[in-house]
């Protein structure tokens, strides 16, 4: 990465997290000011309606198949405004129907999925093109664990509701013991088990997607395919998915939500593939180890995951 590359990725994440901070500004302000109640929902209900009957159009009227596509982003941004559906998705996870930030959140995540199974039809399941990758190097990948890690904080409210050290603690950040590093070292090879029964179901019912898959692991470990490489990318993975997913978004969204985003959030890179649902698999193991243990767990559970699968790449 040359020096004008770094100072336009800076500006680049920079530039995310100033409009995040802002909105979840705002989404704390609606809670007291009526009229920022009003703006969220012409903020998201209006993108989110335009996006809905634009791709109703297209299905219904002009019968283009790939409609519904656009028709599934609208609903997944402005259906959360709808507070019967908020009540629905309570039952379930933690969220406070009349909350306006557990609102903005949704809407969020629903649009986040959306868009991820807009990708993943776009290709037709396939994994995408290993010309169109570039692996990233050891500036790329502390770069995106700094902008994840500065997420996190961002969306649990630092600075506007609460101080960096209830923040900290917001996002189960806690010291471990020998005993939780015991059980989340043990824990990674739960989580391998995951990935190759995956895989195996890949190779077997899924051949050609199989070799698609392959070569898009290896394009993406190129730089990292050593020693050194590998714990940096399990660490700085680790690290910024799991405050970012395990973190901010599971206590307030449940497992379930959390663990299919996490996994489809893959899908560009495997496709639709059995290797999705190994992923699941894994993303319901971390969660499960954040309940019970703190984020910490799910860390060192990360990072040796990935460590490991990068060097069995490099060296198996």
């Amino acid at each position: 990465m040359t020096p004008l590359e770094a100072i336009l990725t800076a500006a680049v994440y920079g530039g995310i997290l100033l409009i995040i901070y802002g909105v979840v500004y705002w989404a704390h302000r609606a809670q007291t000011d009526r009229s920022a109640f009003v703006g969220l929902y012409l903020l998201l209900g209006f993108p989110g309606g335009l996006l809905a009957l634009w791709g109703f159009a297209t299905l219904v009227v002009n019968g283009e198949s790939w409609g519904w596509r656009y028709l599934l982003v609208g609903l997944g941004l402005a259906l959360p405004l709808v507070k019967p559906l908020r009540r629905l998705v309570a039952s379930f996870t933690r969220i406070d129907p009349s909350s306006s930030v557990d609102m903005v959140g949704l809407s969020a995540l629903l649009a986040a999925l959306s868009l991820l199974a807009l990708v993943v039809a776009q290709s037709n399941g396939n994994a995408i093109d290993p010309e169109t990758m570039e692996s990233p190097n050891s500036i790329d990948l502390l770069a995106q664990a700094v902008f994840l890690s500065l997420m996190a904080y961002v969306l649990v409210g630092v600075g506007i509701t609460r101080s960096f050290r209830q923040a900290t603690e917001r996002l189960g950040l806690a010291l471990p013991g020998p005993r939780t590093v015991f059980i989340a070292l043990g824990a990674v090879l739960v989580g391998l088990v995951f990935s190759a029964v995956g895989g195996a179901l890949t190779a077997q019912f899924q051949p050609d997607l199989y070799d698609q898959v392959e070569n898009v692991t290896t394009e993406l470990t190129a730089e990292v395919q050593n020693p050194v490489g590998a714990l940096l990318l399990g660490i700085t993975a680790g690290v910024g998915e799991e405050l970012l997913f395990r973190g901010a978004v599971q206590p307030r969204f449940g497992l379930l939500l959390t663990s299919l985003t996490f996994a489809f959030l893959h899908a560009p890179q495997y496709g639709f593939s059995f290797v999705i649902l190994g992923l699941f698999g894994v993303a319901v193991l971390l969660g499960v180890e954040r309940m019970r243990y703190g984020t910490v767990a799910a860390i060192i559970t990360h990072a040796g995951f990935n460590t490991l699968a990068v060097l069995a790449e490099t060296y198996l």
